[in-house]
């Protein structure tokens, strides 16, 4: 093992090496004659702020050509992490993530949306009867406050008790939210 170590990229390949050499002053040479396509990513060893600098200053400036591979390389690279962040997201969008130990009496998220129905937000449990029938008669009692302004609940965002609704509260939590529509 060298006692000098450089982590490289070969710019035509996009392979990573690690260039070993015996000390700094070794390193600050082969810097100046650094071969042709080859990125100094870092130096993967410790060294002085005064070394630094010495190997900044040391280093061939990489040429046109070598500029345009390193952007291209760059480019992709940054294009694939991208689309692999995004299809990372969608994954997780797409499988609601459910504790298999949480309580199964816990609220649940549910939406409701006039022209779709009922929905639940990321959960995996069905939306029983009694809690069509809770959340129906919420959105009849919102419905009368606003049908004077000749407007009805569009979308509502609840939740709500699955099964068992604990000592004073009510199937539907407070706390709900509703966004009104105009009546047609």
């Amino acid at each position: 093992m060298a006692d000098f170590e450089v982590k490289v990229r070969n710019l035509e390949t996009g392979e990573t090496l690690v260039a070993g050499m015996p000390d700094v002053d070794a390193c600050v040479r082969w810097l100046s004659e650094r071969p042709k396509n080859l990125e100094i990513l870092t130096v993967l060893s410790t060294m002085s702020g005064l070394d630094r600098e010495r190997l900044e200053k040391a280093m061939r400036p990489y040429d046109e050509g070598e500029l345009a591979l390193k952007r291209k390389y760059d480019a992709a690279r940054s294009a694939a992490a991208a689309e692999a962040y995004a299809d990372a997201l969608a994954k997780m969008e797409a499988e609601p993530v459910e504790d298999p130990n949480a309580d199964p009496n816990r609220p649940m998220s549910v939406r409701y949306e006039i022209d779709e129905g009922l929905s639940t937000q990321n959960d995996r449990r069905e939306i029983n009867a009694a809690m069509r029938e809770a959340i129906a008669a919420w959105v009849a009692e919102r419905n009368e406050w606003i049908h004077p302004r000749r407007q009805m609940v569009g979308e509502a965002h609840l939740e709500v008790w699955p099964n068992d609704v604990p000592e004073g509260e009510t199937r539907v939590r407070e706390g709900g939210r509703f966004f009104p529509r105009l009546m047609d």
